[in-house]
């Protein structure tokens, strides 16, 4: 297994990021199999640490829940050979899990736009992806976290390739491609008010990795075992794996 997986990423130079808001947005089963079956270097980009979430195996809250999700991320990232990135810094930085916003420009105002924009423009600089794709999408009724990191993924692409924008001493970089999901962000704290834009392309993730025998659903879920305080991992029966549509937006 650890053969295969270190001879994976030969077949192919494309990088990809996804970017969400949180620890746990991470669309784990697509990321499995862009990395683990097409060799597709993965990476993520988030912007809080967590701080705001539940925790269901402790009392530790904000600052010290934090200090929790990010360990648990970082496990997580370690199954599927996900790369991360953090928007947030310090246990002090404002881009901070304030707790639940419906709105993306009060989100915003409290991380500070200059300060967000700027960071997200060094981690696509540093990490230098060909593609970029936020988790869920800017639209009325979905959490205002998730709809300022989707409309910051499309406002840093021309920023990152600027070489005038002054907020980033690093190489100018020009992402190729800007994904959107193609399919509802709902759930069960919020809801999508409008349909999701039509798929122009569709990764295959319900597919079986060849040499372990694990769906790529499967090897997600056991990526997705390590967010405990979020009691995220569950058990999907053969036959119940799903593909990842995708918009194409620039």
């Amino acid at each position: 297994v650890e053969l295969w997986r270190a001879l994976a990423p030969l077949q192919t130079v494309v990088s990809f990021m996804n970017t969400g808001a949180h620890p746990d947005d991470e669309t784990t089963a697509m990321l499995a199999a862009l990395s683990l079956r097409d060799g597709i270097d993965i990476s993520y980009a988030c912007s809080t640490r967590g701080e705001g979430g539940q925790n269901d195996i402790g009392t530790e809250a904000t600052e010290a829940l934090g200090v929790l999700r990010t360990a648990e991320m970082e496990r997580a990232c370690d199954v599927i050979g996900l790369r991360m990135y953090w928007h947030s810094e310090t246990p002090d930085d404002t881009i901070f899990d304030f707790g639940f916003s419906k709105s993306g420009v009060e989100t915003m105002g409290k991380w500070g736009r200059d300060r967000t924009l700027a960071r997200f423009v060094d981690i696509l600089r540093t990490e230098k992806p060909d593609i970029i794709c936020p988790t869920f999408l800017d639209i009325p009724g979905q959490h205002g976290h998730h709809r300022a990191m989707t409309e910051a993924a499309h406002l840093v692409m021309s920023l990152a390739a600027d070489p005038e924008f002054k907020g980033s001493t690093l190489t100018p970089w020009q992402v190729k491609k800007r994904y959107l999901p193609a399919w509802s962000g709902a759930g069960q704290a919020y809801d999508d008010d409008l349909p999701p834009p039509p798929a122009t392309f569709t990764v295959q993730a319900d597919g079986i990795d060849p040499v372990t025998g694990w769906s790529y659903e499967r090897i997600g879920q056991q990526s997705r075992a390590f967010h405990l305080t979020q009691a995220m991992g569950r058990w999907v029966p053969a036959g119940k794996e799903s593909d990842a549509p995708l918009h194409l937006a620039h």
